[in-house]
């Protein structure tokens, strides 16, 4: 789940241009339907201090892309004034972007007030010819690591660590909006027993949240919300926790254990989402996810359409074999016994190919970012390692 580094280009394509005067549109699962749409000169507006919604939504109504008392002391630009039938209702809605006109949405106009935010000490002007001339075809210089270079390379590389609950916790777990703007928490109890990914000082444990499973973040989910991977707030008594080895279901302890659909020019490619993603989590499990393209990352933090329990690892070699209760619909898997939890087996490899991600630009001189390709069940992706620390 490692969606900062890669796909940075996905959120200008989010959403950009829409038509002139629409037809009724309906939406069933919302309930909600436009019945009127009318273009207007791009003009900014700021949150109202007192809100008459908490999100602003996607256009069918049913995606929380932001959360509005959470967006700062930014401004808005509204392009549109639109009108929605709800439970037969007429609501006011404005359409609005940020100043490059991408991250779009809509928001109840009374949630807003005309003018500048008079806390935007920036003052952004509407510029959406700045992100239109984005070819939708960038490529990022990636090469190839020889194994002797990247054993030198893979020392310096923060490693990830894991920590089991000793006894029944409950954590607060960051949850955000579509277009990762706010977040929410949420309460969830981890049993004795549960293997989470986190940072440990003196006192306080802080858990990476984003790297459970669907079992832990459903309470989000059910919610229209998508776990953060950028915050770490969680954070429980040191005490409550114990280390453990790197889980043998996860690749390499530099992997988080996301994978990404293809290879080389899947990683070379990042104006769009991998359309399959896997997440192995930290607590055992093997979730799928299915990706829009020119979604926001925020898709590989969604809820997953498969999850299924890792029962038993066996590594022999660079392969990981995974024994599961039942088959992974997509993916190759043996069936190996008739009974019991241990009936199908999935074959994980690390294929012991790296490759490095050039990240310079005009502006700044970043550290390469370094993946690992691998093949899970019959298929090949691609696993982030991270990169060396700035102190290195």
């Amino acid at each position: 789940m490692q969606k900062k580094a890669i796909k940075m280009m996905a959120l200008m394509a989010l959403l950009l241009g829409v038509g002139l005067f629409s037809p009724v549109t309906a939406h069933a699962q919302s309930g909600y339907k436009i019945t009127s749409t009318q273009n207007v000169t791009p003009e900014p507006y700021h949150v109202a201090n007192n809100i008459k919604s908490r999100y602003s939504w996607d256009k069918t109504h049913t995606k929380k892309m932001t959360i509005l008392n959470q967006l700062g002391d930014i401004s808005l630009y509204v392009t549109q004034k639109v009108t929605m039938l709800h439970n037969g209702q007429e609501i006011n809605y404005f359409h609005v972007t940020d100043e490059y006109g991408g991250n779009s949405s809509y928001v109840t106009a009374n949630s807003l007030v005309k003018g500048v935010n008079p806390a935007d000490d920036e003052r952004p002007v509407y510029q959406p010819e700045v992100a239109n001339h984005w070819n939708g075809n960038a490529t990022i210089p990636v090469n190839p690591v020889s194994k002797k270079s990247f054993a030198k390379v893979s020392k310096k590389i923060v490693k990830n660590q894991y920590y089991q609950a000793k006894r029944s916790v409950k954590v607060k777990i960051p949850f955000t909006t579509y277009l990762n703007a706010g977040d929410i928490n949420k309460t969830v109890v981890l049993p004795a027993g549960t293997v989470i990914n986190g940072d440990k000082n003196s006192k306080w444990l802080t858990i990476n949240g984003a790297y459970l499973s669907q079992k832990f973040l459903k309470v989000g989910y059910h919610q229209g919300l998508w776990a953060d991977a950028e915050h770490w707030p969680t954070s429980a008594l040191s005490k409550d926790f114990k280390p453990v080895k790197h889980p043998s279901y996860l690749p390499k302890s530099i992997s988080h254990g996301d994978l990404y659909l293809g290879s080389l020019s899947a990683i070379q490619h990042y104006d769009s989402l991998s359309k399959q993603s896997i997440q192995i989590t930290s607590d055992g499990y093997v979730e799928i996810h299915q990706n829009h393209p020119w979604g926001s990352i925020t898709e590989y933090q969604g809820q997953p359409t498969v999850s299924v329990k890792i029962n038993r690892t066996r590594i022999k070699g660079h392969t990981r074999y995974l024994y599961l209760a039942k088959p992974l619909k997509g993916f190759k898997t043996t069936k190996v016994r008739y009974h019991g939890k241990h009936q199908y087996r999935l074959a994980f490899v690390n294929q012991q190919k790296t490759y490095s991600e050039s990240r310079k630009t005009e502006d700044h001189d970043l550290p390469a970012q370094y993946y690992g390709i691998m093949s899970f069940g019959g298929k090949t992706f691609y696993t982030p390692y991270g990169i060396i620390p700035y102190d290195d």
